[in-house]
């Protein structure tokens, strides 16, 4: 594989070589010296790449999107990710529909997470216009049969939405990137194919993912636009964050003083989805999400509850949720409430100190016990001015628990 870096700054470049050199086999990095060659000639032979990492901002002057927008169009113009430092929903929007492979701003990177970008660049590039324009077509199609506008033409551009990419896809939906036609807002599209959902429950719970939401106006729980179903197909229309997941972040390493305000912030997003009586069921730092201003919102309803509901959605003996952030009694399959997102708020909060999880195991049932019978681990260092806090959040039993997300908020706000 052979990948060409142009960015002006040749520290940025060594890193990015660093990165990938140590991650990625039989790789040959090429570093474009943009202080010396300024922008590439009509004839520079851009097929000889395989990716390219192009810089959003090339010196005083230069616009790499400018470049990107102008060389595409060239023969071999290989898949590109887009460096910036800025990390904007402006960059990361134009650049996904300049035709990007993939954005990322530098102070995220490390060296696992570039290497997933060129993996799944690289299958971006296997994947034909025509296979785009037809998942797009698709797609169209089923927000007219949601929306019930048979009578629009197969355009994309009168059905609310204007598509611009898939950018995610599961076992039974595909998620979007689209513009809302009326005020060219940014949006997330998110699309459920209910014909391939042999479990009536699923499509129940994607509906309570929109309908819950909706009923929100906070700035740390994202926002739902519009949603609609039929028997054959749902879609949500959702925020677009532009900045990743808390994931990203947390394996990076975090200060203990930026821990505490991300902590804080989930903890806010947790008191605002309680006050409407909704459980999470799924905390965890994929599902924490940074917008362009950097502000975090609490993201994936997929399996939360309306406990004010009689619902068989989520029975007793059921057990949804991710092992390693999961409470003692969701992992027995037990009855739950409020206080287990505050058990999967103390998880986060001692990996986002330590780098590392409370506890591990090979397995999921396991891992279960661990949560159910294992001591809670103990801080070192300055982190343990914090163990009353973890302490607190981890107690095995509910009732020993800290018992509202007020509680925590004004916990973790005193130690700032």
């Amino acid at each position: 594989m052979k990948i060409l870096i142009i960015d002006d700054s040749s520290d940025f470049r060594a890193l990015l070589r660093l990165y990938l050199n140590k991650e990625l086999k039989d790789v040959e990095i090429i570093e474009y010296d943009f202080d010396n060659l300024g922008k590439p000639p009509d004839n520079f032979d851009w097929s000889e790449y395989d990716i390219l990492f192009l810089d959003y901002k090339l010196g005083p002057h230069e616009d790499g999107l400018e470049w990107l927008k102008e060389f595409k169009k060239k023969t071999g113009f290989p898949p590109t990710i887009v460096l910036t430092a800025e990390g904007d929903e402006y960059v990361a929007v134009k650049s996904i529909k300049l035709g990007a492979a993939d954005y990322v701003n530098k102070v995220d990177i490390k060296p696992k997470m570039i290497a997933e970008m060129v993996d799944e660049a690289t299958e971006f590039s296997k994947k034909s216009n025509t296979d785009q324009e037809k998942e797009i077509n698709e797609a169209t199609q089923i927000i007219k049969k949601v929306n019930k506008k048979d009578d629009v033409p197969d355009t994309g551009l009168d059905i609310g939405y204007k598509f611009v990419r898939m950018i995610g896809e599961g076992a039974m939906s595909k998620v979007y990137l689209a513009e809302r036609v009326e005020d060219k807002m940014t949006v997330v599209l998110k699309v459920l194919d209910l014909t391939r959902v042999n479990e009536p429950k699923l499509v129940q719970r994607f509906t309570q993912e929109a309908n819950l939401i909706a009923e929100l106006n906070s700035p740390f729980v994202v926002k739902i636009f519009e949603h609609g179903l039929t028997d054959e197909y749902g879609y949500i229309a959702m925020e677009f964050f532009s900045r990743g997941d808390l994931k990203q972040r947390a394996e990076l390493g975090l200060h203990h003083e930026i821990a505490i305000i991300y902590a804080t912030h989930v903890a806010y997003g947790l008191e605002q989805i309680h006050s409407i009586d909704v459980i999470h069921r799924d905390l965890k730092p994929a599902n924490i999400m940074f917008r362009g201003d950097d502000s975090l919102a609490l993201a994936d309803f997929g399996i939360s509850k309306k406990m004010d509901r009689v619902s068989d959605i989520t029975t007793l003996g059921q057990i949804l949720g991710t092992p390693h952030y999961m409470s003692p009694e969701q992992g027995e399959g037990g009855e739950i409430d409020t206080r287990t997102d505050l058990y999967s708020l103390g998880v986060l909060f001692y990996e986002l100190l330590t780098g590392e999880k409370p506890f591990t195991a090979a397995n999921p049932a396991a891992l279960i016990y661990q949560h159910v019978n294992a001591p809670i681990p103990k801080l070192k260092g300055e982190l343990k001015q914090y163990q009353g806090a973890i302490n607190g959040l981890l107690a095995k039993k509910p009732g020993d628990r800290i018992q509202t997300a007020r509680e925590i908020i004004e916990i973790l706000e005193s130690f700032q």
